[in-house]
């Protein structure tokens, strides 16, 4: 040890490795240009799920959530009552992940 290293502070932060239940939703109709994201970021975040919201290329939105299975179901339920005016969903796919670290916010990928 050099007189320097005690001045120096150490990485302390490790991941925890703490894994949440998470769920990956796929939701098709009309979810994007028209305030679908927003939409489902605001309900999240009411509810205190953590996760996150994208769209994909083929002009369907993913939804991750991290929540038992009886608040996705909640979510689920309430999302078509909580949506913009312009959006419009036609399918769900709703499937679990396995071993995703807990997320600690819900927010909308550009």
């Amino acid at each position: 040890m050099n007189l320097f290293d005690k001045f120096i502070k150490k990485e302390t932060h490790k991941p925890t490795g703490e894994v949440a239940e998470t769920w990956k939703a796929l939701v098709s109709g009309t979810v994007q240009g028209v305030g679908f994201r927003w939409s489902v970021q605001t309900l999240a975040q009411g509810m205190g799920i953590k996760g996150t919201v994208k769209n994909n290329p083929d002009m369907t939105v993913t939804i991750i959530l991290q929540a038992n299975k009886g608040k996705v179901d909640e979510f689920l339920k309430d999302l078509p009552n909580n949506l913009s005016p312009f959006a419009k969903i036609t399918n769900i796919d709703l499937k679990r992940l396995e071993n995703v670290e807990k997320m600690h916010d819900f927010h909308v990928i550009y």
